[in-house]
């Protein structure tokens, strides 16, 4: 198990640090699959290593889901972290 996944069953914050730890980044426009799915093309890092790219493919009914969920996120702009943390 990695560091990365130790935190995350603890419940702990990570880091915002891009060189640290595993990231997953937006590489490109959604697009739909031949079998009419949505996939969205991602890069995968690991401790600011490129690993590869990567492809999230969703049902209608999962993106449809995740798009509720935005929706209900998006509906209040986030509030500025005034606290100074580098998090």
């Amino acid at each position: 198990m990695t560091m990365t996944q130790r935190r995350m069953r603890r419940g702990d914050t990570l880091t915002a640090n891009p060189s640290q730890g595993i990231r997953v980044h937006r590489a490109g426009a959604l697009r739909r699959t031949a079998a009419g799915r949505y996939a969205l093309p991602l890069t995968v890092e690991n401790n600011g290593r490129l690993l590869g790219p990567a492809l999230l493919v969703l049902t209608y009914a999962d993106a449809a889901e995740i798009r509720a969920e935005l929706d209900r996120l998006l509906t209040d702009p986030p509030t500025p972290d005034l606290g100074g943390s580098s998090e």
